[in-house]
């Protein structure tokens, strides 16, 4: 049976663990570098869990017989003239329990969630252009791709590109819409 809940810092060694296998394992799929994170102590990222506003910024976890299998973390953005956008980062599933399922519960979760702001209307994500498993998953939730950013990631010498996809939680107003509420005739 699979668990997914909002991350404490409880969690944080097991969070720790997880994404450095993740980086260390698939490093094309994370902007943050192995080399970069083993640095971290448990008590540093056992900090950001804790300082975490649980309705604007969260990390979920997905766990199967209690032990933390998944991850994956959604931040509003704070500025005044962006906080209508929040981003979902950060998503990993272990290895030995990927392609079934889990991932795809955990994106529903953190979507369900984010959800629930009240002024959020679009959830952006970037994933590796060849990652086209996880493509389908974000596609299947509704997310389209907008965007390539090119040589977005070098690794040991290698490019890779990003597909850059949003969700819109709210239509766009259409220019009458926008001209009543502003009382222009």
């Amino acid at each position: 049976m699979i668990e997914i809940r909002k991350l404490t810092p409880e969690d944080a060694e097991g969070y720790f663990r997880l994404r450095l296998e993740g980086l260390e394992n698939f490093p094309e799929a994370f902007a943050s570098s192995y080399e970069e994170e083993i640095e971290r102590q448990a008590e540093q990222v056992t900090e950001r869990l804790r300082g975490q506003n649980p309705d604007t910024h969260f990390t979920a976890g997905a766990f199967y017989g209690g032990k933390l299998v998944g991850i994956g973390t959604f931040l509003q953005r704070e500025k005044n003239k962006t906080k209508h956008k929040g981003d979902i980062v950060g998503v990993y599933v272990a290895k030995h329990f990927q392609r079934n399922g889990i991932g795809f519960k955990l994106l529903q979760y953190l979507v369900e969630e984010a959800k629930k702001i009240e002024d959020l209307e679009q959830i952006l994500l970037t994933v590796v252009s060849e990652n086209s498993s996880a493509i389908r998953s974000y596609e299947k939730l509704g997310f389209v791709e907008y965007g390539l950013e090119r040589r977005s990631l070098k690794i040991y010498g290698y490019y890779y590109d990003e597909s850059l996809m949003m969700l819109m939680l709210k239509k766009e107003p259409k220019i009458d819409e926008m001209n009543d509420a502003l009382d222009i005739p």
